[in-house]
Parts: C-alpha cells; sequence; structure tokens
C-alpha cells in the first residue's frame, strides 16, 4: 500500500521539476539564438526582452484558459486598469501602437494567470491589490518608502557612468516609469512565481521551493537587461547581473512573497521615476 501512495507522488515530483526544467532551458535556448540570429533594425536586449514576454504572454494565455474558474470579475477588471495604464505608460516613451497593445495584453493574461494559479496554492501566495484601499494605499506608500536607498545608489551608479544630469518633467516622469514597474513585475515576477510554485506544489521543501521560484523570478529578468552588455565586456556583464539581482531583483520579489503584488510596482516604480526624473 505505501508503494502505491507513493508512486503518484513520486511522479509528481519528476513532472514538477521536469517543468522547472524546461523554463530554464526555453529561456537559455531563446539568449542563446538571440546571440545567434543577426541582427535587423533593434539590438539584443531588445529582442530577447520582446522574445521572453511574448513566452510569457503565451503560456499565461494557456493558465488562463485551463483556470479560468479561478478567476472573478474584479480580477479581470484590475488586469484591464493595470494593463491600460501600463500600455499608455510605454507610449509616453515608445510611440507604437502594436508596442503598447503588446504589453497591455502581456500584463492582463499574466496577471489573471498569476491570480489563478496562486489560489489553487493554500502557501506561499502573493496577494494583488486586495481590498480595503486603505491597505493598498499603504503598501504602495511603503514600497516607495523602502525603494528610496536603493534609488540613491541606482542614479549614483548612472551619474559615474553618464556624467551631467538633465532634469525631466516629474509628471511625465511619474507616467512613464508606470510602465516598467507594471509589467516587469506582473509579467517577469508575479506571473513566474505563480507558475515556479505551481509547479512544485507539495514537492519539496518550502525553502526549496521558494528558492527556486525566487531565481527564476530574479536572474532572467536580469539577464534580459544585459545581454549587449556581455558582448562588450563579459565579466562586467556577470558583475552586473549580481549587482542587479541582489540589489533590485531580490528585493521586489521579497516584497511581493512577504507584503503583495503593489508594494513591489511602488518599490520598482520610485527607483524608476527618479532615473528618469534626473535624465538617465
Amino acid at each position: 500500500m505505501q508503494q502505491e501512495l507513493s508512486l503518484p507522488a513520486r511522479r509528481k515530483q519528476i513532472t514538477g521539476w521536469l517543468g522547472i526544467i524546461a523554463f530554464a532551458i526555453s529561456y537559455l535556448g531563446l539568449y542563446a539564438i538571440n546571440f545567434w540570429i543577426p541582427l535587423a533594425q533593434t539590438n539584443y536586449t531588445t529582442r530577447i526582452w520582446d522574445w521572453s514576454l511574448t513566452a510569457l504572454t503565451l503560456v499565461a494565455l494557456s493558465v488562463v484558459a485551463a483556470k479560468r474558474r479561478n478567476l472573478e470579475t474584479g480580477t479581470l477588471l484590475l488586469g484591464l486598469v493595470l494593463a491600460a495604464i501600463s500600455a499608455y505608460s510605454y507610449s509616453l516613451d515608445v510611440p507604437s501602437l502594436w508596442g503598447s497593445l503588446r504589453e497591455g495584453l502581456a500584463v492582463w493574461v499574466c496577471l489573471l494567470g498569476g491570480v489563478a494559479l496562486f489560489r489553487d496554492l493554500k502557501t506561499q501566495v502573493v496577494p494583488a491589490f486586495q481590498p480595503p484601499l486603505a491597505n493598498i494605499g499603504r503598501s504602495l506608500l511603503f514600497g516607495v518608502a523602502v525603494a528610496l536607498p536603493l534609488a540613491a545608489v541606482n542614479n549614483l551608479y548612472f551619474y559615474l557612468n553618464a556624467g551631467e544630469v538633465r532634469f525631466t518633467s516629474v509628471f511625465y516622469s511619474a507616467f512613464e516609469a508606470l510602465s516598467p514597474a507594471i509589467h516587469e513585475e506582473i509579467v517577469f515576477r508575479f506571473f513566474v512565481l505563480a507558475l515556479i510554485l505551481s509547479l512544485l506544489k507539495g514537492i519539496g521543501t518550502p525553502f526549496l521551493r521558494m528558492f527556486t521560484a525566487v531565481f527564476l523570478a530574479v536572474v532572467p529578468h536580469s539577464l534580459n537587461h544585459l545581454p549587449d552588455l556581455f558582448l562588450q565586456n563579459p565579466l562586467m556583464g556577470f558583475a552586473m547581473l549580481a549587482a542587479t539581482s541582489l540589489l533590485f531583483g531580490l528585493p521586489m520579489a521579497w516584497l511581493q512573497i512577504r507584503r503583495n503584488l503593489e508594494t513591489a510596482i511602488a518599490f520598482h516604480w520610485l527607483i524608476d521615476f527618479i532615473r528618469f526624473l534626473f535624465g538617465f
């Protein structure tokens, strides 16, 4: 009897880890192909960003189709609001209708997919904009407050490398920073955390599950910023990978896990807002 009971558990464990391996290999494959295919009118960073965004959107679409019963009207509307804000913010920096629609769709679908997956988990769940509004407001303020020191470090780095400060419009910078804050935290962090934790549901220890999920929600996202740098200076590329993962990606993932999605969005927003405001 004990052997019969352990067989499904063993199969579940194998299936879960095979899913993790497939996720990692798929991303590494995209990253390698990005260097192999000649460039046309883009750069390696933009292209891997577009490819990984599209891939995660397609995975999220399949999740939403399979788990649509886990979704409520409020979640659908929340996703649409965040998608519209992110798409509009994107259009301020890149006036492309297709690019704005693609980002908006990615935000909407990945939020829905993440919520649908988290609703099947009893532990290690990341809340997303749960009422009352006062709690959401406190989370946003907390995210902004704890981001201040790292925003200063980030601006110091850009100042040392880029030089002259060129102040820009406060309102323009604030709206422009909404795109990276919303879409990166939802697509590359919130949905990835939900996907990996769902694949590893009931497998291994809670620490192992969370470590794996955080690693895959932090490192690939940091790598997306660095392919051009890796070609120019591989050592600097690895140094920046470690720095951005530990100083920015890890705190944002930690804020999602320990508090909620909106805290991480606010944290991310302030860092980019200050950078854009100073013209970096």
